[in-house]
């Protein structure tokens, strides 16, 4: 066999070893994403998260839990993790994501509360397949918990200095269709 045989065959045992090892764990989106890079690096874009848990029904048993509890802070052990389908509409179509959510956050106060005598709480969002905006892990805090508008317009300020700082936007929230801004 000469190099030139060797090569090919060669590149043809890797491109089927890759096939069945490369990892189908991707985002499902209605559009090419390809067509869209820089629209999905700004959050400007994101027009809402809708996030669905499945065993709605535990989720809210545990936000009973922790809003009845007598202590200020949040019990370790009533931040349980739930599976949850997360959905991210754009102008331009929507991706979905499987992933899960929990408690996010230590004192009551802040991050457990009611919109319309709906259930609301700060959560962390952890993605399985996918991201968004290049995070598999982020945070969606209630607005009160960051002191409304005022972290965002720290952020950019000193993002325009030339600090480091974390990504912070606002976006409209749905849980379980329980709406609200984070």
């Amino acid at each position: 066999m000469n190099e030139k045989n060797i090569i090919k065959f060669l590149s043809k045992k890797i491109f089927i070893i890759l096939l069945f090892f490369t990892p189908t764990a991707f985002a499902e989106c209605n559009f090419k994403t390809g067509e869209y890079i820089e629209e999905l690096a700004n959050p400007s874009y994101i027009k809402k998260i809708e996030i669905n848990v499945p065993n709605y029904r535990k989720y809210i048993i545990n936000f009973v839990k922790i809003k009845a509890q007598h202590s200020k802070v949040i019990p370790t052990s009533l931040k349980k993790t739930f599976k949850s389908k997360i959905k991210v509409i754009y102008p331009f179509g929507t991706c979905e994501y499987t992933g899960k959510i929990k408690q996010h956050g230590d004192r009551t106060l802040d991050h457990i509360t009611f919109n319309n005598s709906k259930p609301l709480r700060s959560l962390g969002v952890r993605l399985k397949d996918g991201n968004i905006m290049n995070a598999v892990r982020f945070k969606l805090f209630l607005p009160a918990t960051r002191n409304f508008t005022n972290e965002i317009l720290g952020a950019l300020v000193l993002k325009e200095m030339g600090f480091i700082v974390p990504e912070t936007f606002e976006v409209k929230v749905s849980l379980n269709n329980v709406e609200s801004i984070m």
